[in-house]
């Protein structure tokens, strides 16, 4: 989070007072007469609820669930032993997710901590006789908030427990996909009025229009999916809301989008909000991905875990044209000042440090420290980024403009419109502005490959891969399956509450 963006903000008091304690105040355990008397004892309780996206990329949430087991990201275990984890990953790989999995209870934590969250701010805000202007956006963005998660939910596990209200005691009853999504969409469309439109700084990071009509887009675009009628010109029209009103444009560099200070980005229209300072949890790419002798490369006061990489598979997507591949650490690697990387062996010999973007599927159990391309799509700081201490300062992207104009695309081709679909300027810009030409011709195929490269480990690429029918498929250490087009519900949360059980598609 940028200081000189927030200090104006209201998202300050969010991010600046209401979470860095929340271990200490629990205001629901207020009387709601006595505490929720003003404006800004409202906005910090409805910042807790934004404060829950926070863990969304870390190392066992649900972008590592959703990412993990698609063909665009790996976790091999190394020769030494190192991140087999007693195979929690390989299960995410193998799709076959227990129901103990460590990460898939975590991420199902993440998903109802923050539908919790909101219900709360929600009680709390309508039970407080206080009023100002702006208390109906408060709530629309929490209650569009919620609808997110819900999303996530749907998409993750399938049918889910399902409950609105924060003062009932009782243990929610599992609701089907389709009521989940109906009520997503209702929630949208009945708050989307009371949002505001324009990206401002004072709404940097909260809920708007942009975001709720992206988040209906993509709702619409995964209908089929989800509840077997499929909704591809209401997804082209929701992404057409977002074009229309032309605030947000394609950044002529892509990775201005996650450079470290990517607040100004354009493009981005919801993110997760991050700064080392004042917000909780942290952003620490750089830990997950990166091989110890990287700390070289970007002065990191930390030893780095060499877990994440993509596959070699998947690397091998993209042209050498394709600026999008820098995407990618791969080869050499040179140290801060430009020197060669490198270590002694216990022979003495020269090893150069250079990551193999190209590595055998035989050794995904005992694969080499250095094998494998790393993720260096978010900028990394050089400033001493140190796990918990000093983390990465850019703002994670969950929606953003380039995503709204493929959409669209997509949608468009599978209304036999590929030809109109091919003359729009924004699409062609997608291409151009990374080296590589534009389409004069497009498959499906072609369309889900170019979704790969263009949003390579944002946490699209498991719908997309469901979406296009390609889930099943054999990709680089994953045989042909079958199974977990959803994934289990935990165990824990089916021993808490007995109305609950596995979902048949397991």
């Amino acid at each position: 989070m940028k200081k000189y963006i927030f200090g104006l903000s209201i998202l300050s008091v969010f991010l600046s007072t209401a979470c860095t304690d929340l271990s200490e105040t629990v205001y629901s355990d207020l009387p709601s007469d006595k505490y929720f008397v003003s404006e800004k004892a409202l906005l910090m309780n409805a910042g807790r609820a934004y404060t829950k996206l926070q863990p969304y990329p870390e190392e066992q949430m649900l972008w590592s669930l959703v990412t993990v087991s698609t063909d665009e990201c790996v976790v091999p275990a190394r020769a030494d032993g190192e991140w087999w984890d007693n195979g929690r990953w390989d299960e995410m790989r193998q799709h076959a997710v227990l129901p103990t999995n460590k990460i898939n209870r975590k991420a199902w934590e993440f998903v109802f901590g923050g539908i919790t969250a909101c219900n709360e701010v929600l009680y709390v805000t309508e039970l407080s006789p206080y009023s100002f202007d702006g208390k109906d956006k408060i709530l629309a963005e929490i209650k569009v908030l919620r609808a997110l998660y819900y999303y996530w939910g749907m998409d993750a596990w399938g049918e889910i427990p399902f409950t609105t209200n924060f003062a009932d005691k009782t243990l929610p009853k599992k609701k089907s996909r389709q009521f989940i999504f109906n009520f997503v969409e209702q929630e949208i469309k009945e708050n989307i009025k009371f949002l505001s439109e324009t990206p401002t700084p004072l709404n940097y990071g909260r809920v708007t229009k942009g975001m709720a009509f992206t988040l209906l887009a993509k709702l619409y675009l995964n209908a089929q999916v989800w509840t077997g009628a499929p909704r591809w010109a209401d997804a082209e029209r929701m992404c057409d809301s977002v074009i229309t009103k032309g605030n947000y444009r394609l950044e002529n560099n892509y990775f201005d989008n996650f450079k470290v200070q990517n607040e100004n980005s354009k493009e981005n229209i919801f993110v997760i909000v991050y700064n080392s300072t004042l917000t909780t949890e942290c952003f620490y790419w750089y830990d997950l991905t990166l091989n110890a002798m990287s700390r070289y490369t970007y002065n990191i006061n930390d030893t780095p875990w060499d877990g994440f990489m993509t596959t070699p598979d998947f690397f091998k997507t993209y042209t050498d044209t394709d600026l999008r591949k820098k995407t990618w650490l791969y080869g050499q690697q040179y140290h801060l000042n430009g020197k060669k990387l490198f270590e002694k062996s216990g022979t003495g010999d020269t090893l150069w440090f250079a990551y193999k973007a190209d590595f055998p599927e035989s050794t995904y159990k005992s694969r080499h420290k250095w094998d494998g391309a790393r993720c260096a799509k978010y900028e990394f700081q050089t400033n001493g980024l140190q796990y918990d201490i000093i983390d990465m300062e850019n703002d994670f992207v969950l929606f953003r403009y380039a995503d709204v104009v493929m959409m669209k695309v997509e949608a468009m081709m599978r209304q036999s419109k590929t030809a109109q679909a091919l003359s729009l300027p924004d699409f062609k810009l997608l291409r151009t502005r990374v080296g590589v030409s534009a389409f004069a011709t497009l498959t499906m195929d072609e369309l889900l490959a170019e979704r790969g490269r263009e949003f390579a480990w944002e946490g699209h690429r498991r719908q997309d891969l469901i979406r296009f029918n390609k889930w099943n498929d054999k990709w680089w250490a994953k045989p042909p399956t079958t199974t977990q087009w959803v994934f289990p519900i935990p165990q824990t949360a089916i021993n808490t509450n007995p109305n609950l059980s596995q979902p048949a598609e397991n």
